[in-house]
């Protein structure tokens, strides 16, 4: 992992004025080549991609070594950006090249330049101190602090339906996976759209619920579907921005036996191009392949284990954390109350308690 420690400014969008109206970004040319990252309009008077940046949206530039983070693996990371005054941390894309540092005639002595949006949600001002973390090509994906997860389509609009029920099954690992996460210490928020009737209802309904959250990940669970055939078909994983966890997430998941169709990119699907935040979409199986269905029921918790092992990393014994049941406790046995009654009465006597008369059990049973 690489670790960056200093100061920190805010770059990018239609009020920075130090950088000047055309100027581009370092890694991207095209709005089409990272969407969520721009304002669907260019800023009046200018022409560049940096003025044309979402100031609203997480994303940062540091001095990247692009022989350990190439160019094209760039729009794929994640970066955690952490207040060093609050520890508060939050993930980010990168977008650009610099500041500018030591070997340059301008240096800033900063280590990294954020967006507006990602500084007011830190709590930061220019010059406080950051921690910039990320990771060099080869190494595993950082887990994750806070992630929301979804079951794809609804239980009135419904999903796929074959061997599996797209909705069903999704409800299912959504459950089970944020179990897995919790017990490594994520905190995870789960949700079911059970209220839309109509598909454009649905996505706007999950897209919403998610971006009413603060997290780190976004991820909707989905269960692919083709026809009614007995050959496996396997996982895949689409995404916009997160080619590399979204490869990671399909492989985990494929090592229980499935064919690893890997990662895939869609820039046509409404959840992942309108969460605000990082997002994967995951295609577990196939519904309607006989194979697929077969591994899946058999390596469910294997599967789950898996992803959760990417998403929130090793982990430890869960033991009797937060979403495992307690082990049963044997009940203490049950006894009758004793009372010792002092009695003193001249001549016979009876004696009720609570209606029974207990009389014959005084010392001389005497009525």
């Amino acid at each position: 992992m690489t670790t960056l420690r200093g100061k920190v400014s805010h770059f990018g969008g239609p009020d920075d004025m130090g950088v000047s109206p055309s100027e581009g970004l370092a890694f991207y040319y095209e709005v089409s080549d990272a969407p969520e990252l721009f304002l669907p309009q260019q800023p009046p008077g200018t022409t560049g991609l940096a003025r044309r940046l979402d100031p609203e949206q997480f994303y940062i530039a540091t001095r990247w070594d692009y022989s350990q983070t190439p160019k094209t693996m760039l729009p794929d990371m994640l970066v955690r950006v952490t207040n060093v005054k609050t520890g508060k941390s939050e993930m980010a894309v990168p977008a650009d090249w610099g500041p500018a540092g030591p070997e340059s005639d301008h240096d800033t002595g900063r280590v990294a330049d954020i967006s507006p949006g990602l500084m007011e949600c830190l709590g930061l001002q220019t010059d406080d101190e950051v921690i910039v973390e990320y990771q060099p090509i080869g190494v595993t994906i950082m887990p994750y602090d806070s992630i929301v997860i979804s079951s794809g389509h609804g239980t009135i609009v419904r999903g796929a339906s074959g061997i599996l029920d797209e909705v069903d099954e999704a409800i299912k690992v959504m459950d089970a996976l944020a179990i897995a996460l919790r017990n490594r210490g994520v905190d995870v928020t789960t949700f079911t759209d059970k209220t839309s009737t109509s598909q454009n209802q649905n996505l706007n309904t999950i897209v919403n619920f998610h971006n009413s959250k603060n997290r780190q990940l976004d991820i909707s669970v989905h269960f692919n579907a083709y026809e009614q055939v007995s050959k496996p078909m396997g996982v895949e994983v689409l995404y916009v921005t997160q080619g590399a966890l979204a490869g990671e997430v399909s492989a985990a998941i494929a090592d229980v036996g499935f064919i690893d169709r890997g990662p895939k990119k869609r820039t046509d699907l409404f959840f992942l191009n309108n969460t605000e935040m990082p997002a994967i979409l995951l295609e577990v199986c196939f519904v309607d392949s006989e194979a697929d269905a077969e591994i899946y029921e058999a390596e469910f918790e294997a599967i789950i284990e898996n992803i959760a092992t990417v998403l929130g990393g090793e982990g430890e014994d869960a033991g009797e954390g937060e979403g495992t049941l307690p082990p049963e406790v044997e009940p203490p046995p049950v006894t009758a109350p004793s009372v010792r009654l002092d009695i003193q009465a001249v001549g016979n006597v009876s004696l009720f308690i609570n209606g029974v008369d207990v009389t014959d059990r005084l010392e001389g049973g005497t009525k």
